[in-house]
């Protein structure tokens, strides 16, 4: 099946004075809530079983919706929809085979996104899941003035401490273990570091 696309070109991108191409796809009309409805309807019924058949005609019908070039509705949720890319946005003459699948948009009906604002807040998370950037000597120097006051690390602890992912906390524990600087006690669980001696 064929999906129609249109090229756009954007002028000074990132105020570069270059010239790029992006593709817009032609979407047909969204499936309506009596399509979507009847559809349904035509593949199982509402028994505790028949959920998970819910489930398998909701994708069938995602799928074959988009694959065909239409945006995808289920009532009171929102619309799915293609979203494509260039492979070379700077090459000249464009067809079908430049272009390759990005992704799957998800556009949230109103009222969903007005009941979402008014049920959520937002506090800051106690770890992040970026790093900060060290030299080894610079959170060396870090690590050693920390332990100078404390008794010993935690993968928690560098993490909350020096603004590190638990997998950079990790990386930087069994680095300064490698090189001598700390020890390893603890249970495989819970893993203590100590200044080595």
């Amino acid at each position: 099946m064929e999906i129609k696309f249109e090229i756009g070109t954007l002028n000074n991108v990132v105020g570069k004075g270059i010239t790029r191409k992006f593709i817009r796809l032609q979407q047909e009309a969204p499936i309506t809530d009596d399509e979507l409805a009847s559809s349904v309807e035509h593949e199982c019924t509402l028994s505790r079983a028949d959920i998970k058949a819910v489930f398998e005609a909701l994708r069938y019908h995602i799928f074959h919706s988009l694959s065909s070039g239409r945006r995808f509705h289920i009532p009171k949720l929102g619309y799915f929809s293609l979203a494509a890319s260039l492979a070379d946005p700077e090459q000249q003459k464009i067809t079908g085979r430049d272009i390759f699948l990005r992704g799957i948009h998800f556009q949230p009906e109103n009222a969903l996104m007005n009941d979402l604002r008014r049920n959520i807040c937002f506090t800051q998370a106690s770890y992040i899941t970026q790093s900060v950037a060290y030299l080894p000597d610079e959170l060396w120097g870090k690590v050693s003035d920390y332990l100078s006051t404390h008794h010993y690390l935690t993968c928690r602890i560098m993490r909350t401490e020096f603004g590190l992912s638990e997998r950079k906390a990790r990386q930087w524990l069994a680095r300064f273990v490698q090189q001598g600087m700390l020890k390893k006690e603890g249970t495989p669980h819970l893993p203590l570091y100590f200044l080595a001696e």
